[in-house]
């Protein structure tokens, strides 16, 4: 208790007015006594979409805030898919109703297109994040701010993998040798499952991994590094390696595979640590930070990340500034990460984690040093589309790669004529 009190008190070197509306020198202290109640009576809603077992701990911190600020934070949970519509209703009605939110960090360009979000760049970002972490300019301009950073992570079945007399696969290659290991160890039962689920965006995620770490650009998904990452997947699939359970594998039905040995190898993301651990299961995995493909490592940075609707002024302007950066403080980090199993877009927030996932955040780090952002473009919903018609057809049904990827290239190309976008994409 004593050392997460000492914690929250350095909460008072993120707590800075001036400094965040404009910009300037280090943190600052904040003054203590009345005036650190400076939102008193400033009422804020933040909307951010937790897992129900997330909720508690971000609650907790939302009440710390509250009592350092005297500010009042009300939480609504909107959907990354109805944030734009819900913030475009709103700045046109000039009646903002939101006043800070975490986004997806995928879904951000469309925010920006349609005047929806506030110029932070004078924001000051509290020393300690990590800049590499730190979102993407728009037409040079600071739109987002860091917040929840996310990566996936592999988990190994230690017990089963002995059993099959396998190492946990470094590369490509040696993930479909270890496949064939299990599968044989398992009676000729598959025992690896990739997240292959649509319309949660798990199928996007994957693909473009093994997309990237063959060379490719999941934007283009006709390239030579994308031909030759869907051959190997339907080579597996055709051989039986991949578990018919792929295909509805996403965040949540990952942990139920890995827990009940649908899978004894899967890649997911961290909160699957936490899961285990409630369940006492966590000592039967190993997690590390997965595979590359004959190009690079490559995992997708997902995530969320936070910025204030258009027209927020005032008293609730700076209170939303002063919330952004408190979530940004080490403190803040710390226990989201200890407590939730969160990355953290800090490097010093992982004192408090707990000894049995020590070995998950140091899969997190090594994960995120070859992180790739996914573009931030219009047409990415199309991508989507286009990486879920590419698994139906060329992975399970067998298809052609080479000219189902062209076909699909095609739609890819005409939706983002469509919507104005250049295409192909700069770079």
């Amino acid at each position: 208790m004593k050392r997460v009190m000492r914690s929250w008190l350095a909460l008072t070197a993120v707590l800075t007015l001036v400094g965040a509306a404009c910009g300037g020198g280090g943190e600052q202290q904040q003054p203590t006594g009345p005036q650190a109640q400076q939102f008193a009576g400033t009422t804020i809603t933040f909307s951010t979409s937790l897992a129900e077992t997330e909720q508690p701990v971000v609650e907790e911190v939302i009440q710390q805030f509250e009592q350092q600020t005297g500010a009042t934070v009300r939480l609504a949970a909107i959907t990354s898919q109805d944030l734009p519509q819900k913030l475009k209703v709103d700045v046109n009605a000039g009646r903002n109703t939101v006043h800070l939110f975490a986004q997806d960090n995928l879904a951000l360009a469309v925010l920006v297109e349609d005047g929806l979000v506030e110029d932070l760049s004078n924001v000051q970002v509290p020393e300690g994040v990590n800049p590499a972490l730190i979102p993407e300019k728009f037409d040079g301009k600071q739109y987002f701010l860091p917040y929840r950073p996310n990566v996936r992570v592999a988990y190994v079945n230690v017990d089963r993998f002995r059993q099959a007399g396998v190492q946990p696969p470094r590369t490509t290659d040696e993930l479909v040798t270890v496949a064939q290991r299990l599968r044989q160890a398992a009676g000729g039962q598959p025992k690896v499952t990739l997240s292959l689920e649509g319309p949660s965006g798990a199928a996007g995620v994957t693909i473009s991994e093994w997309i990237v770490s063959y060379g490719g650009n999941p934007l283009l998904l006709n390239d030579e590094g994308s031909v030759q990452a869907f051959t190997t997947l339907q080579n597996m699939w055709r051989q039986g390696l991949i578990a018919r359970e792929s295909l509805l594998a996403k965040f949540d039905t990952e942990v139920d595979n890995l827990r009940g040995e649908t899978a004894w190898f899967a890649q997911n993301w961290p909160f699957t640590t936490a899961e285990l651990a409630k369940q006492g299961l966590l000592s039967k995995f190993q997690v590390y930070e997965g595979f590359a493909g004959p190009a690079r490592e490559a995992h997708v940075i997902g995530g969320e990340v936070l910025g204030i609707p258009k027209g927020v002024t005032g008293k609730q302007k700076e209170a939303a500034i002063a919330l952004a950066q408190f979530l940004m403080s080490r403190p803040a980090q710390e226990k989201l990460a200890a407590e939730n199993a969160w990355p953290s877009v800090r490097t010093d927030a992982y004192t408090q984690v707990p000894a049995d996932q020590r070995a998950t955040f140091n899969a997190i780090n090594a994960a995120l040093q070859d992180g790739w952002y996914r573009p931030n473009v219009i047409y990415w919903s199309d991508v989507q589309d286009a990486i879920n018609e590419a698994v139906r057809r060329v992975i399970v049904r067998g298809e052609p790669v080479e000219a189902t990827l062209n076909e699909l290239n095609a739609q890819i190309a005409q939706a983002a004529r469509d919507k104005g976008a250049e295409y192909p994409p700069a770079s």
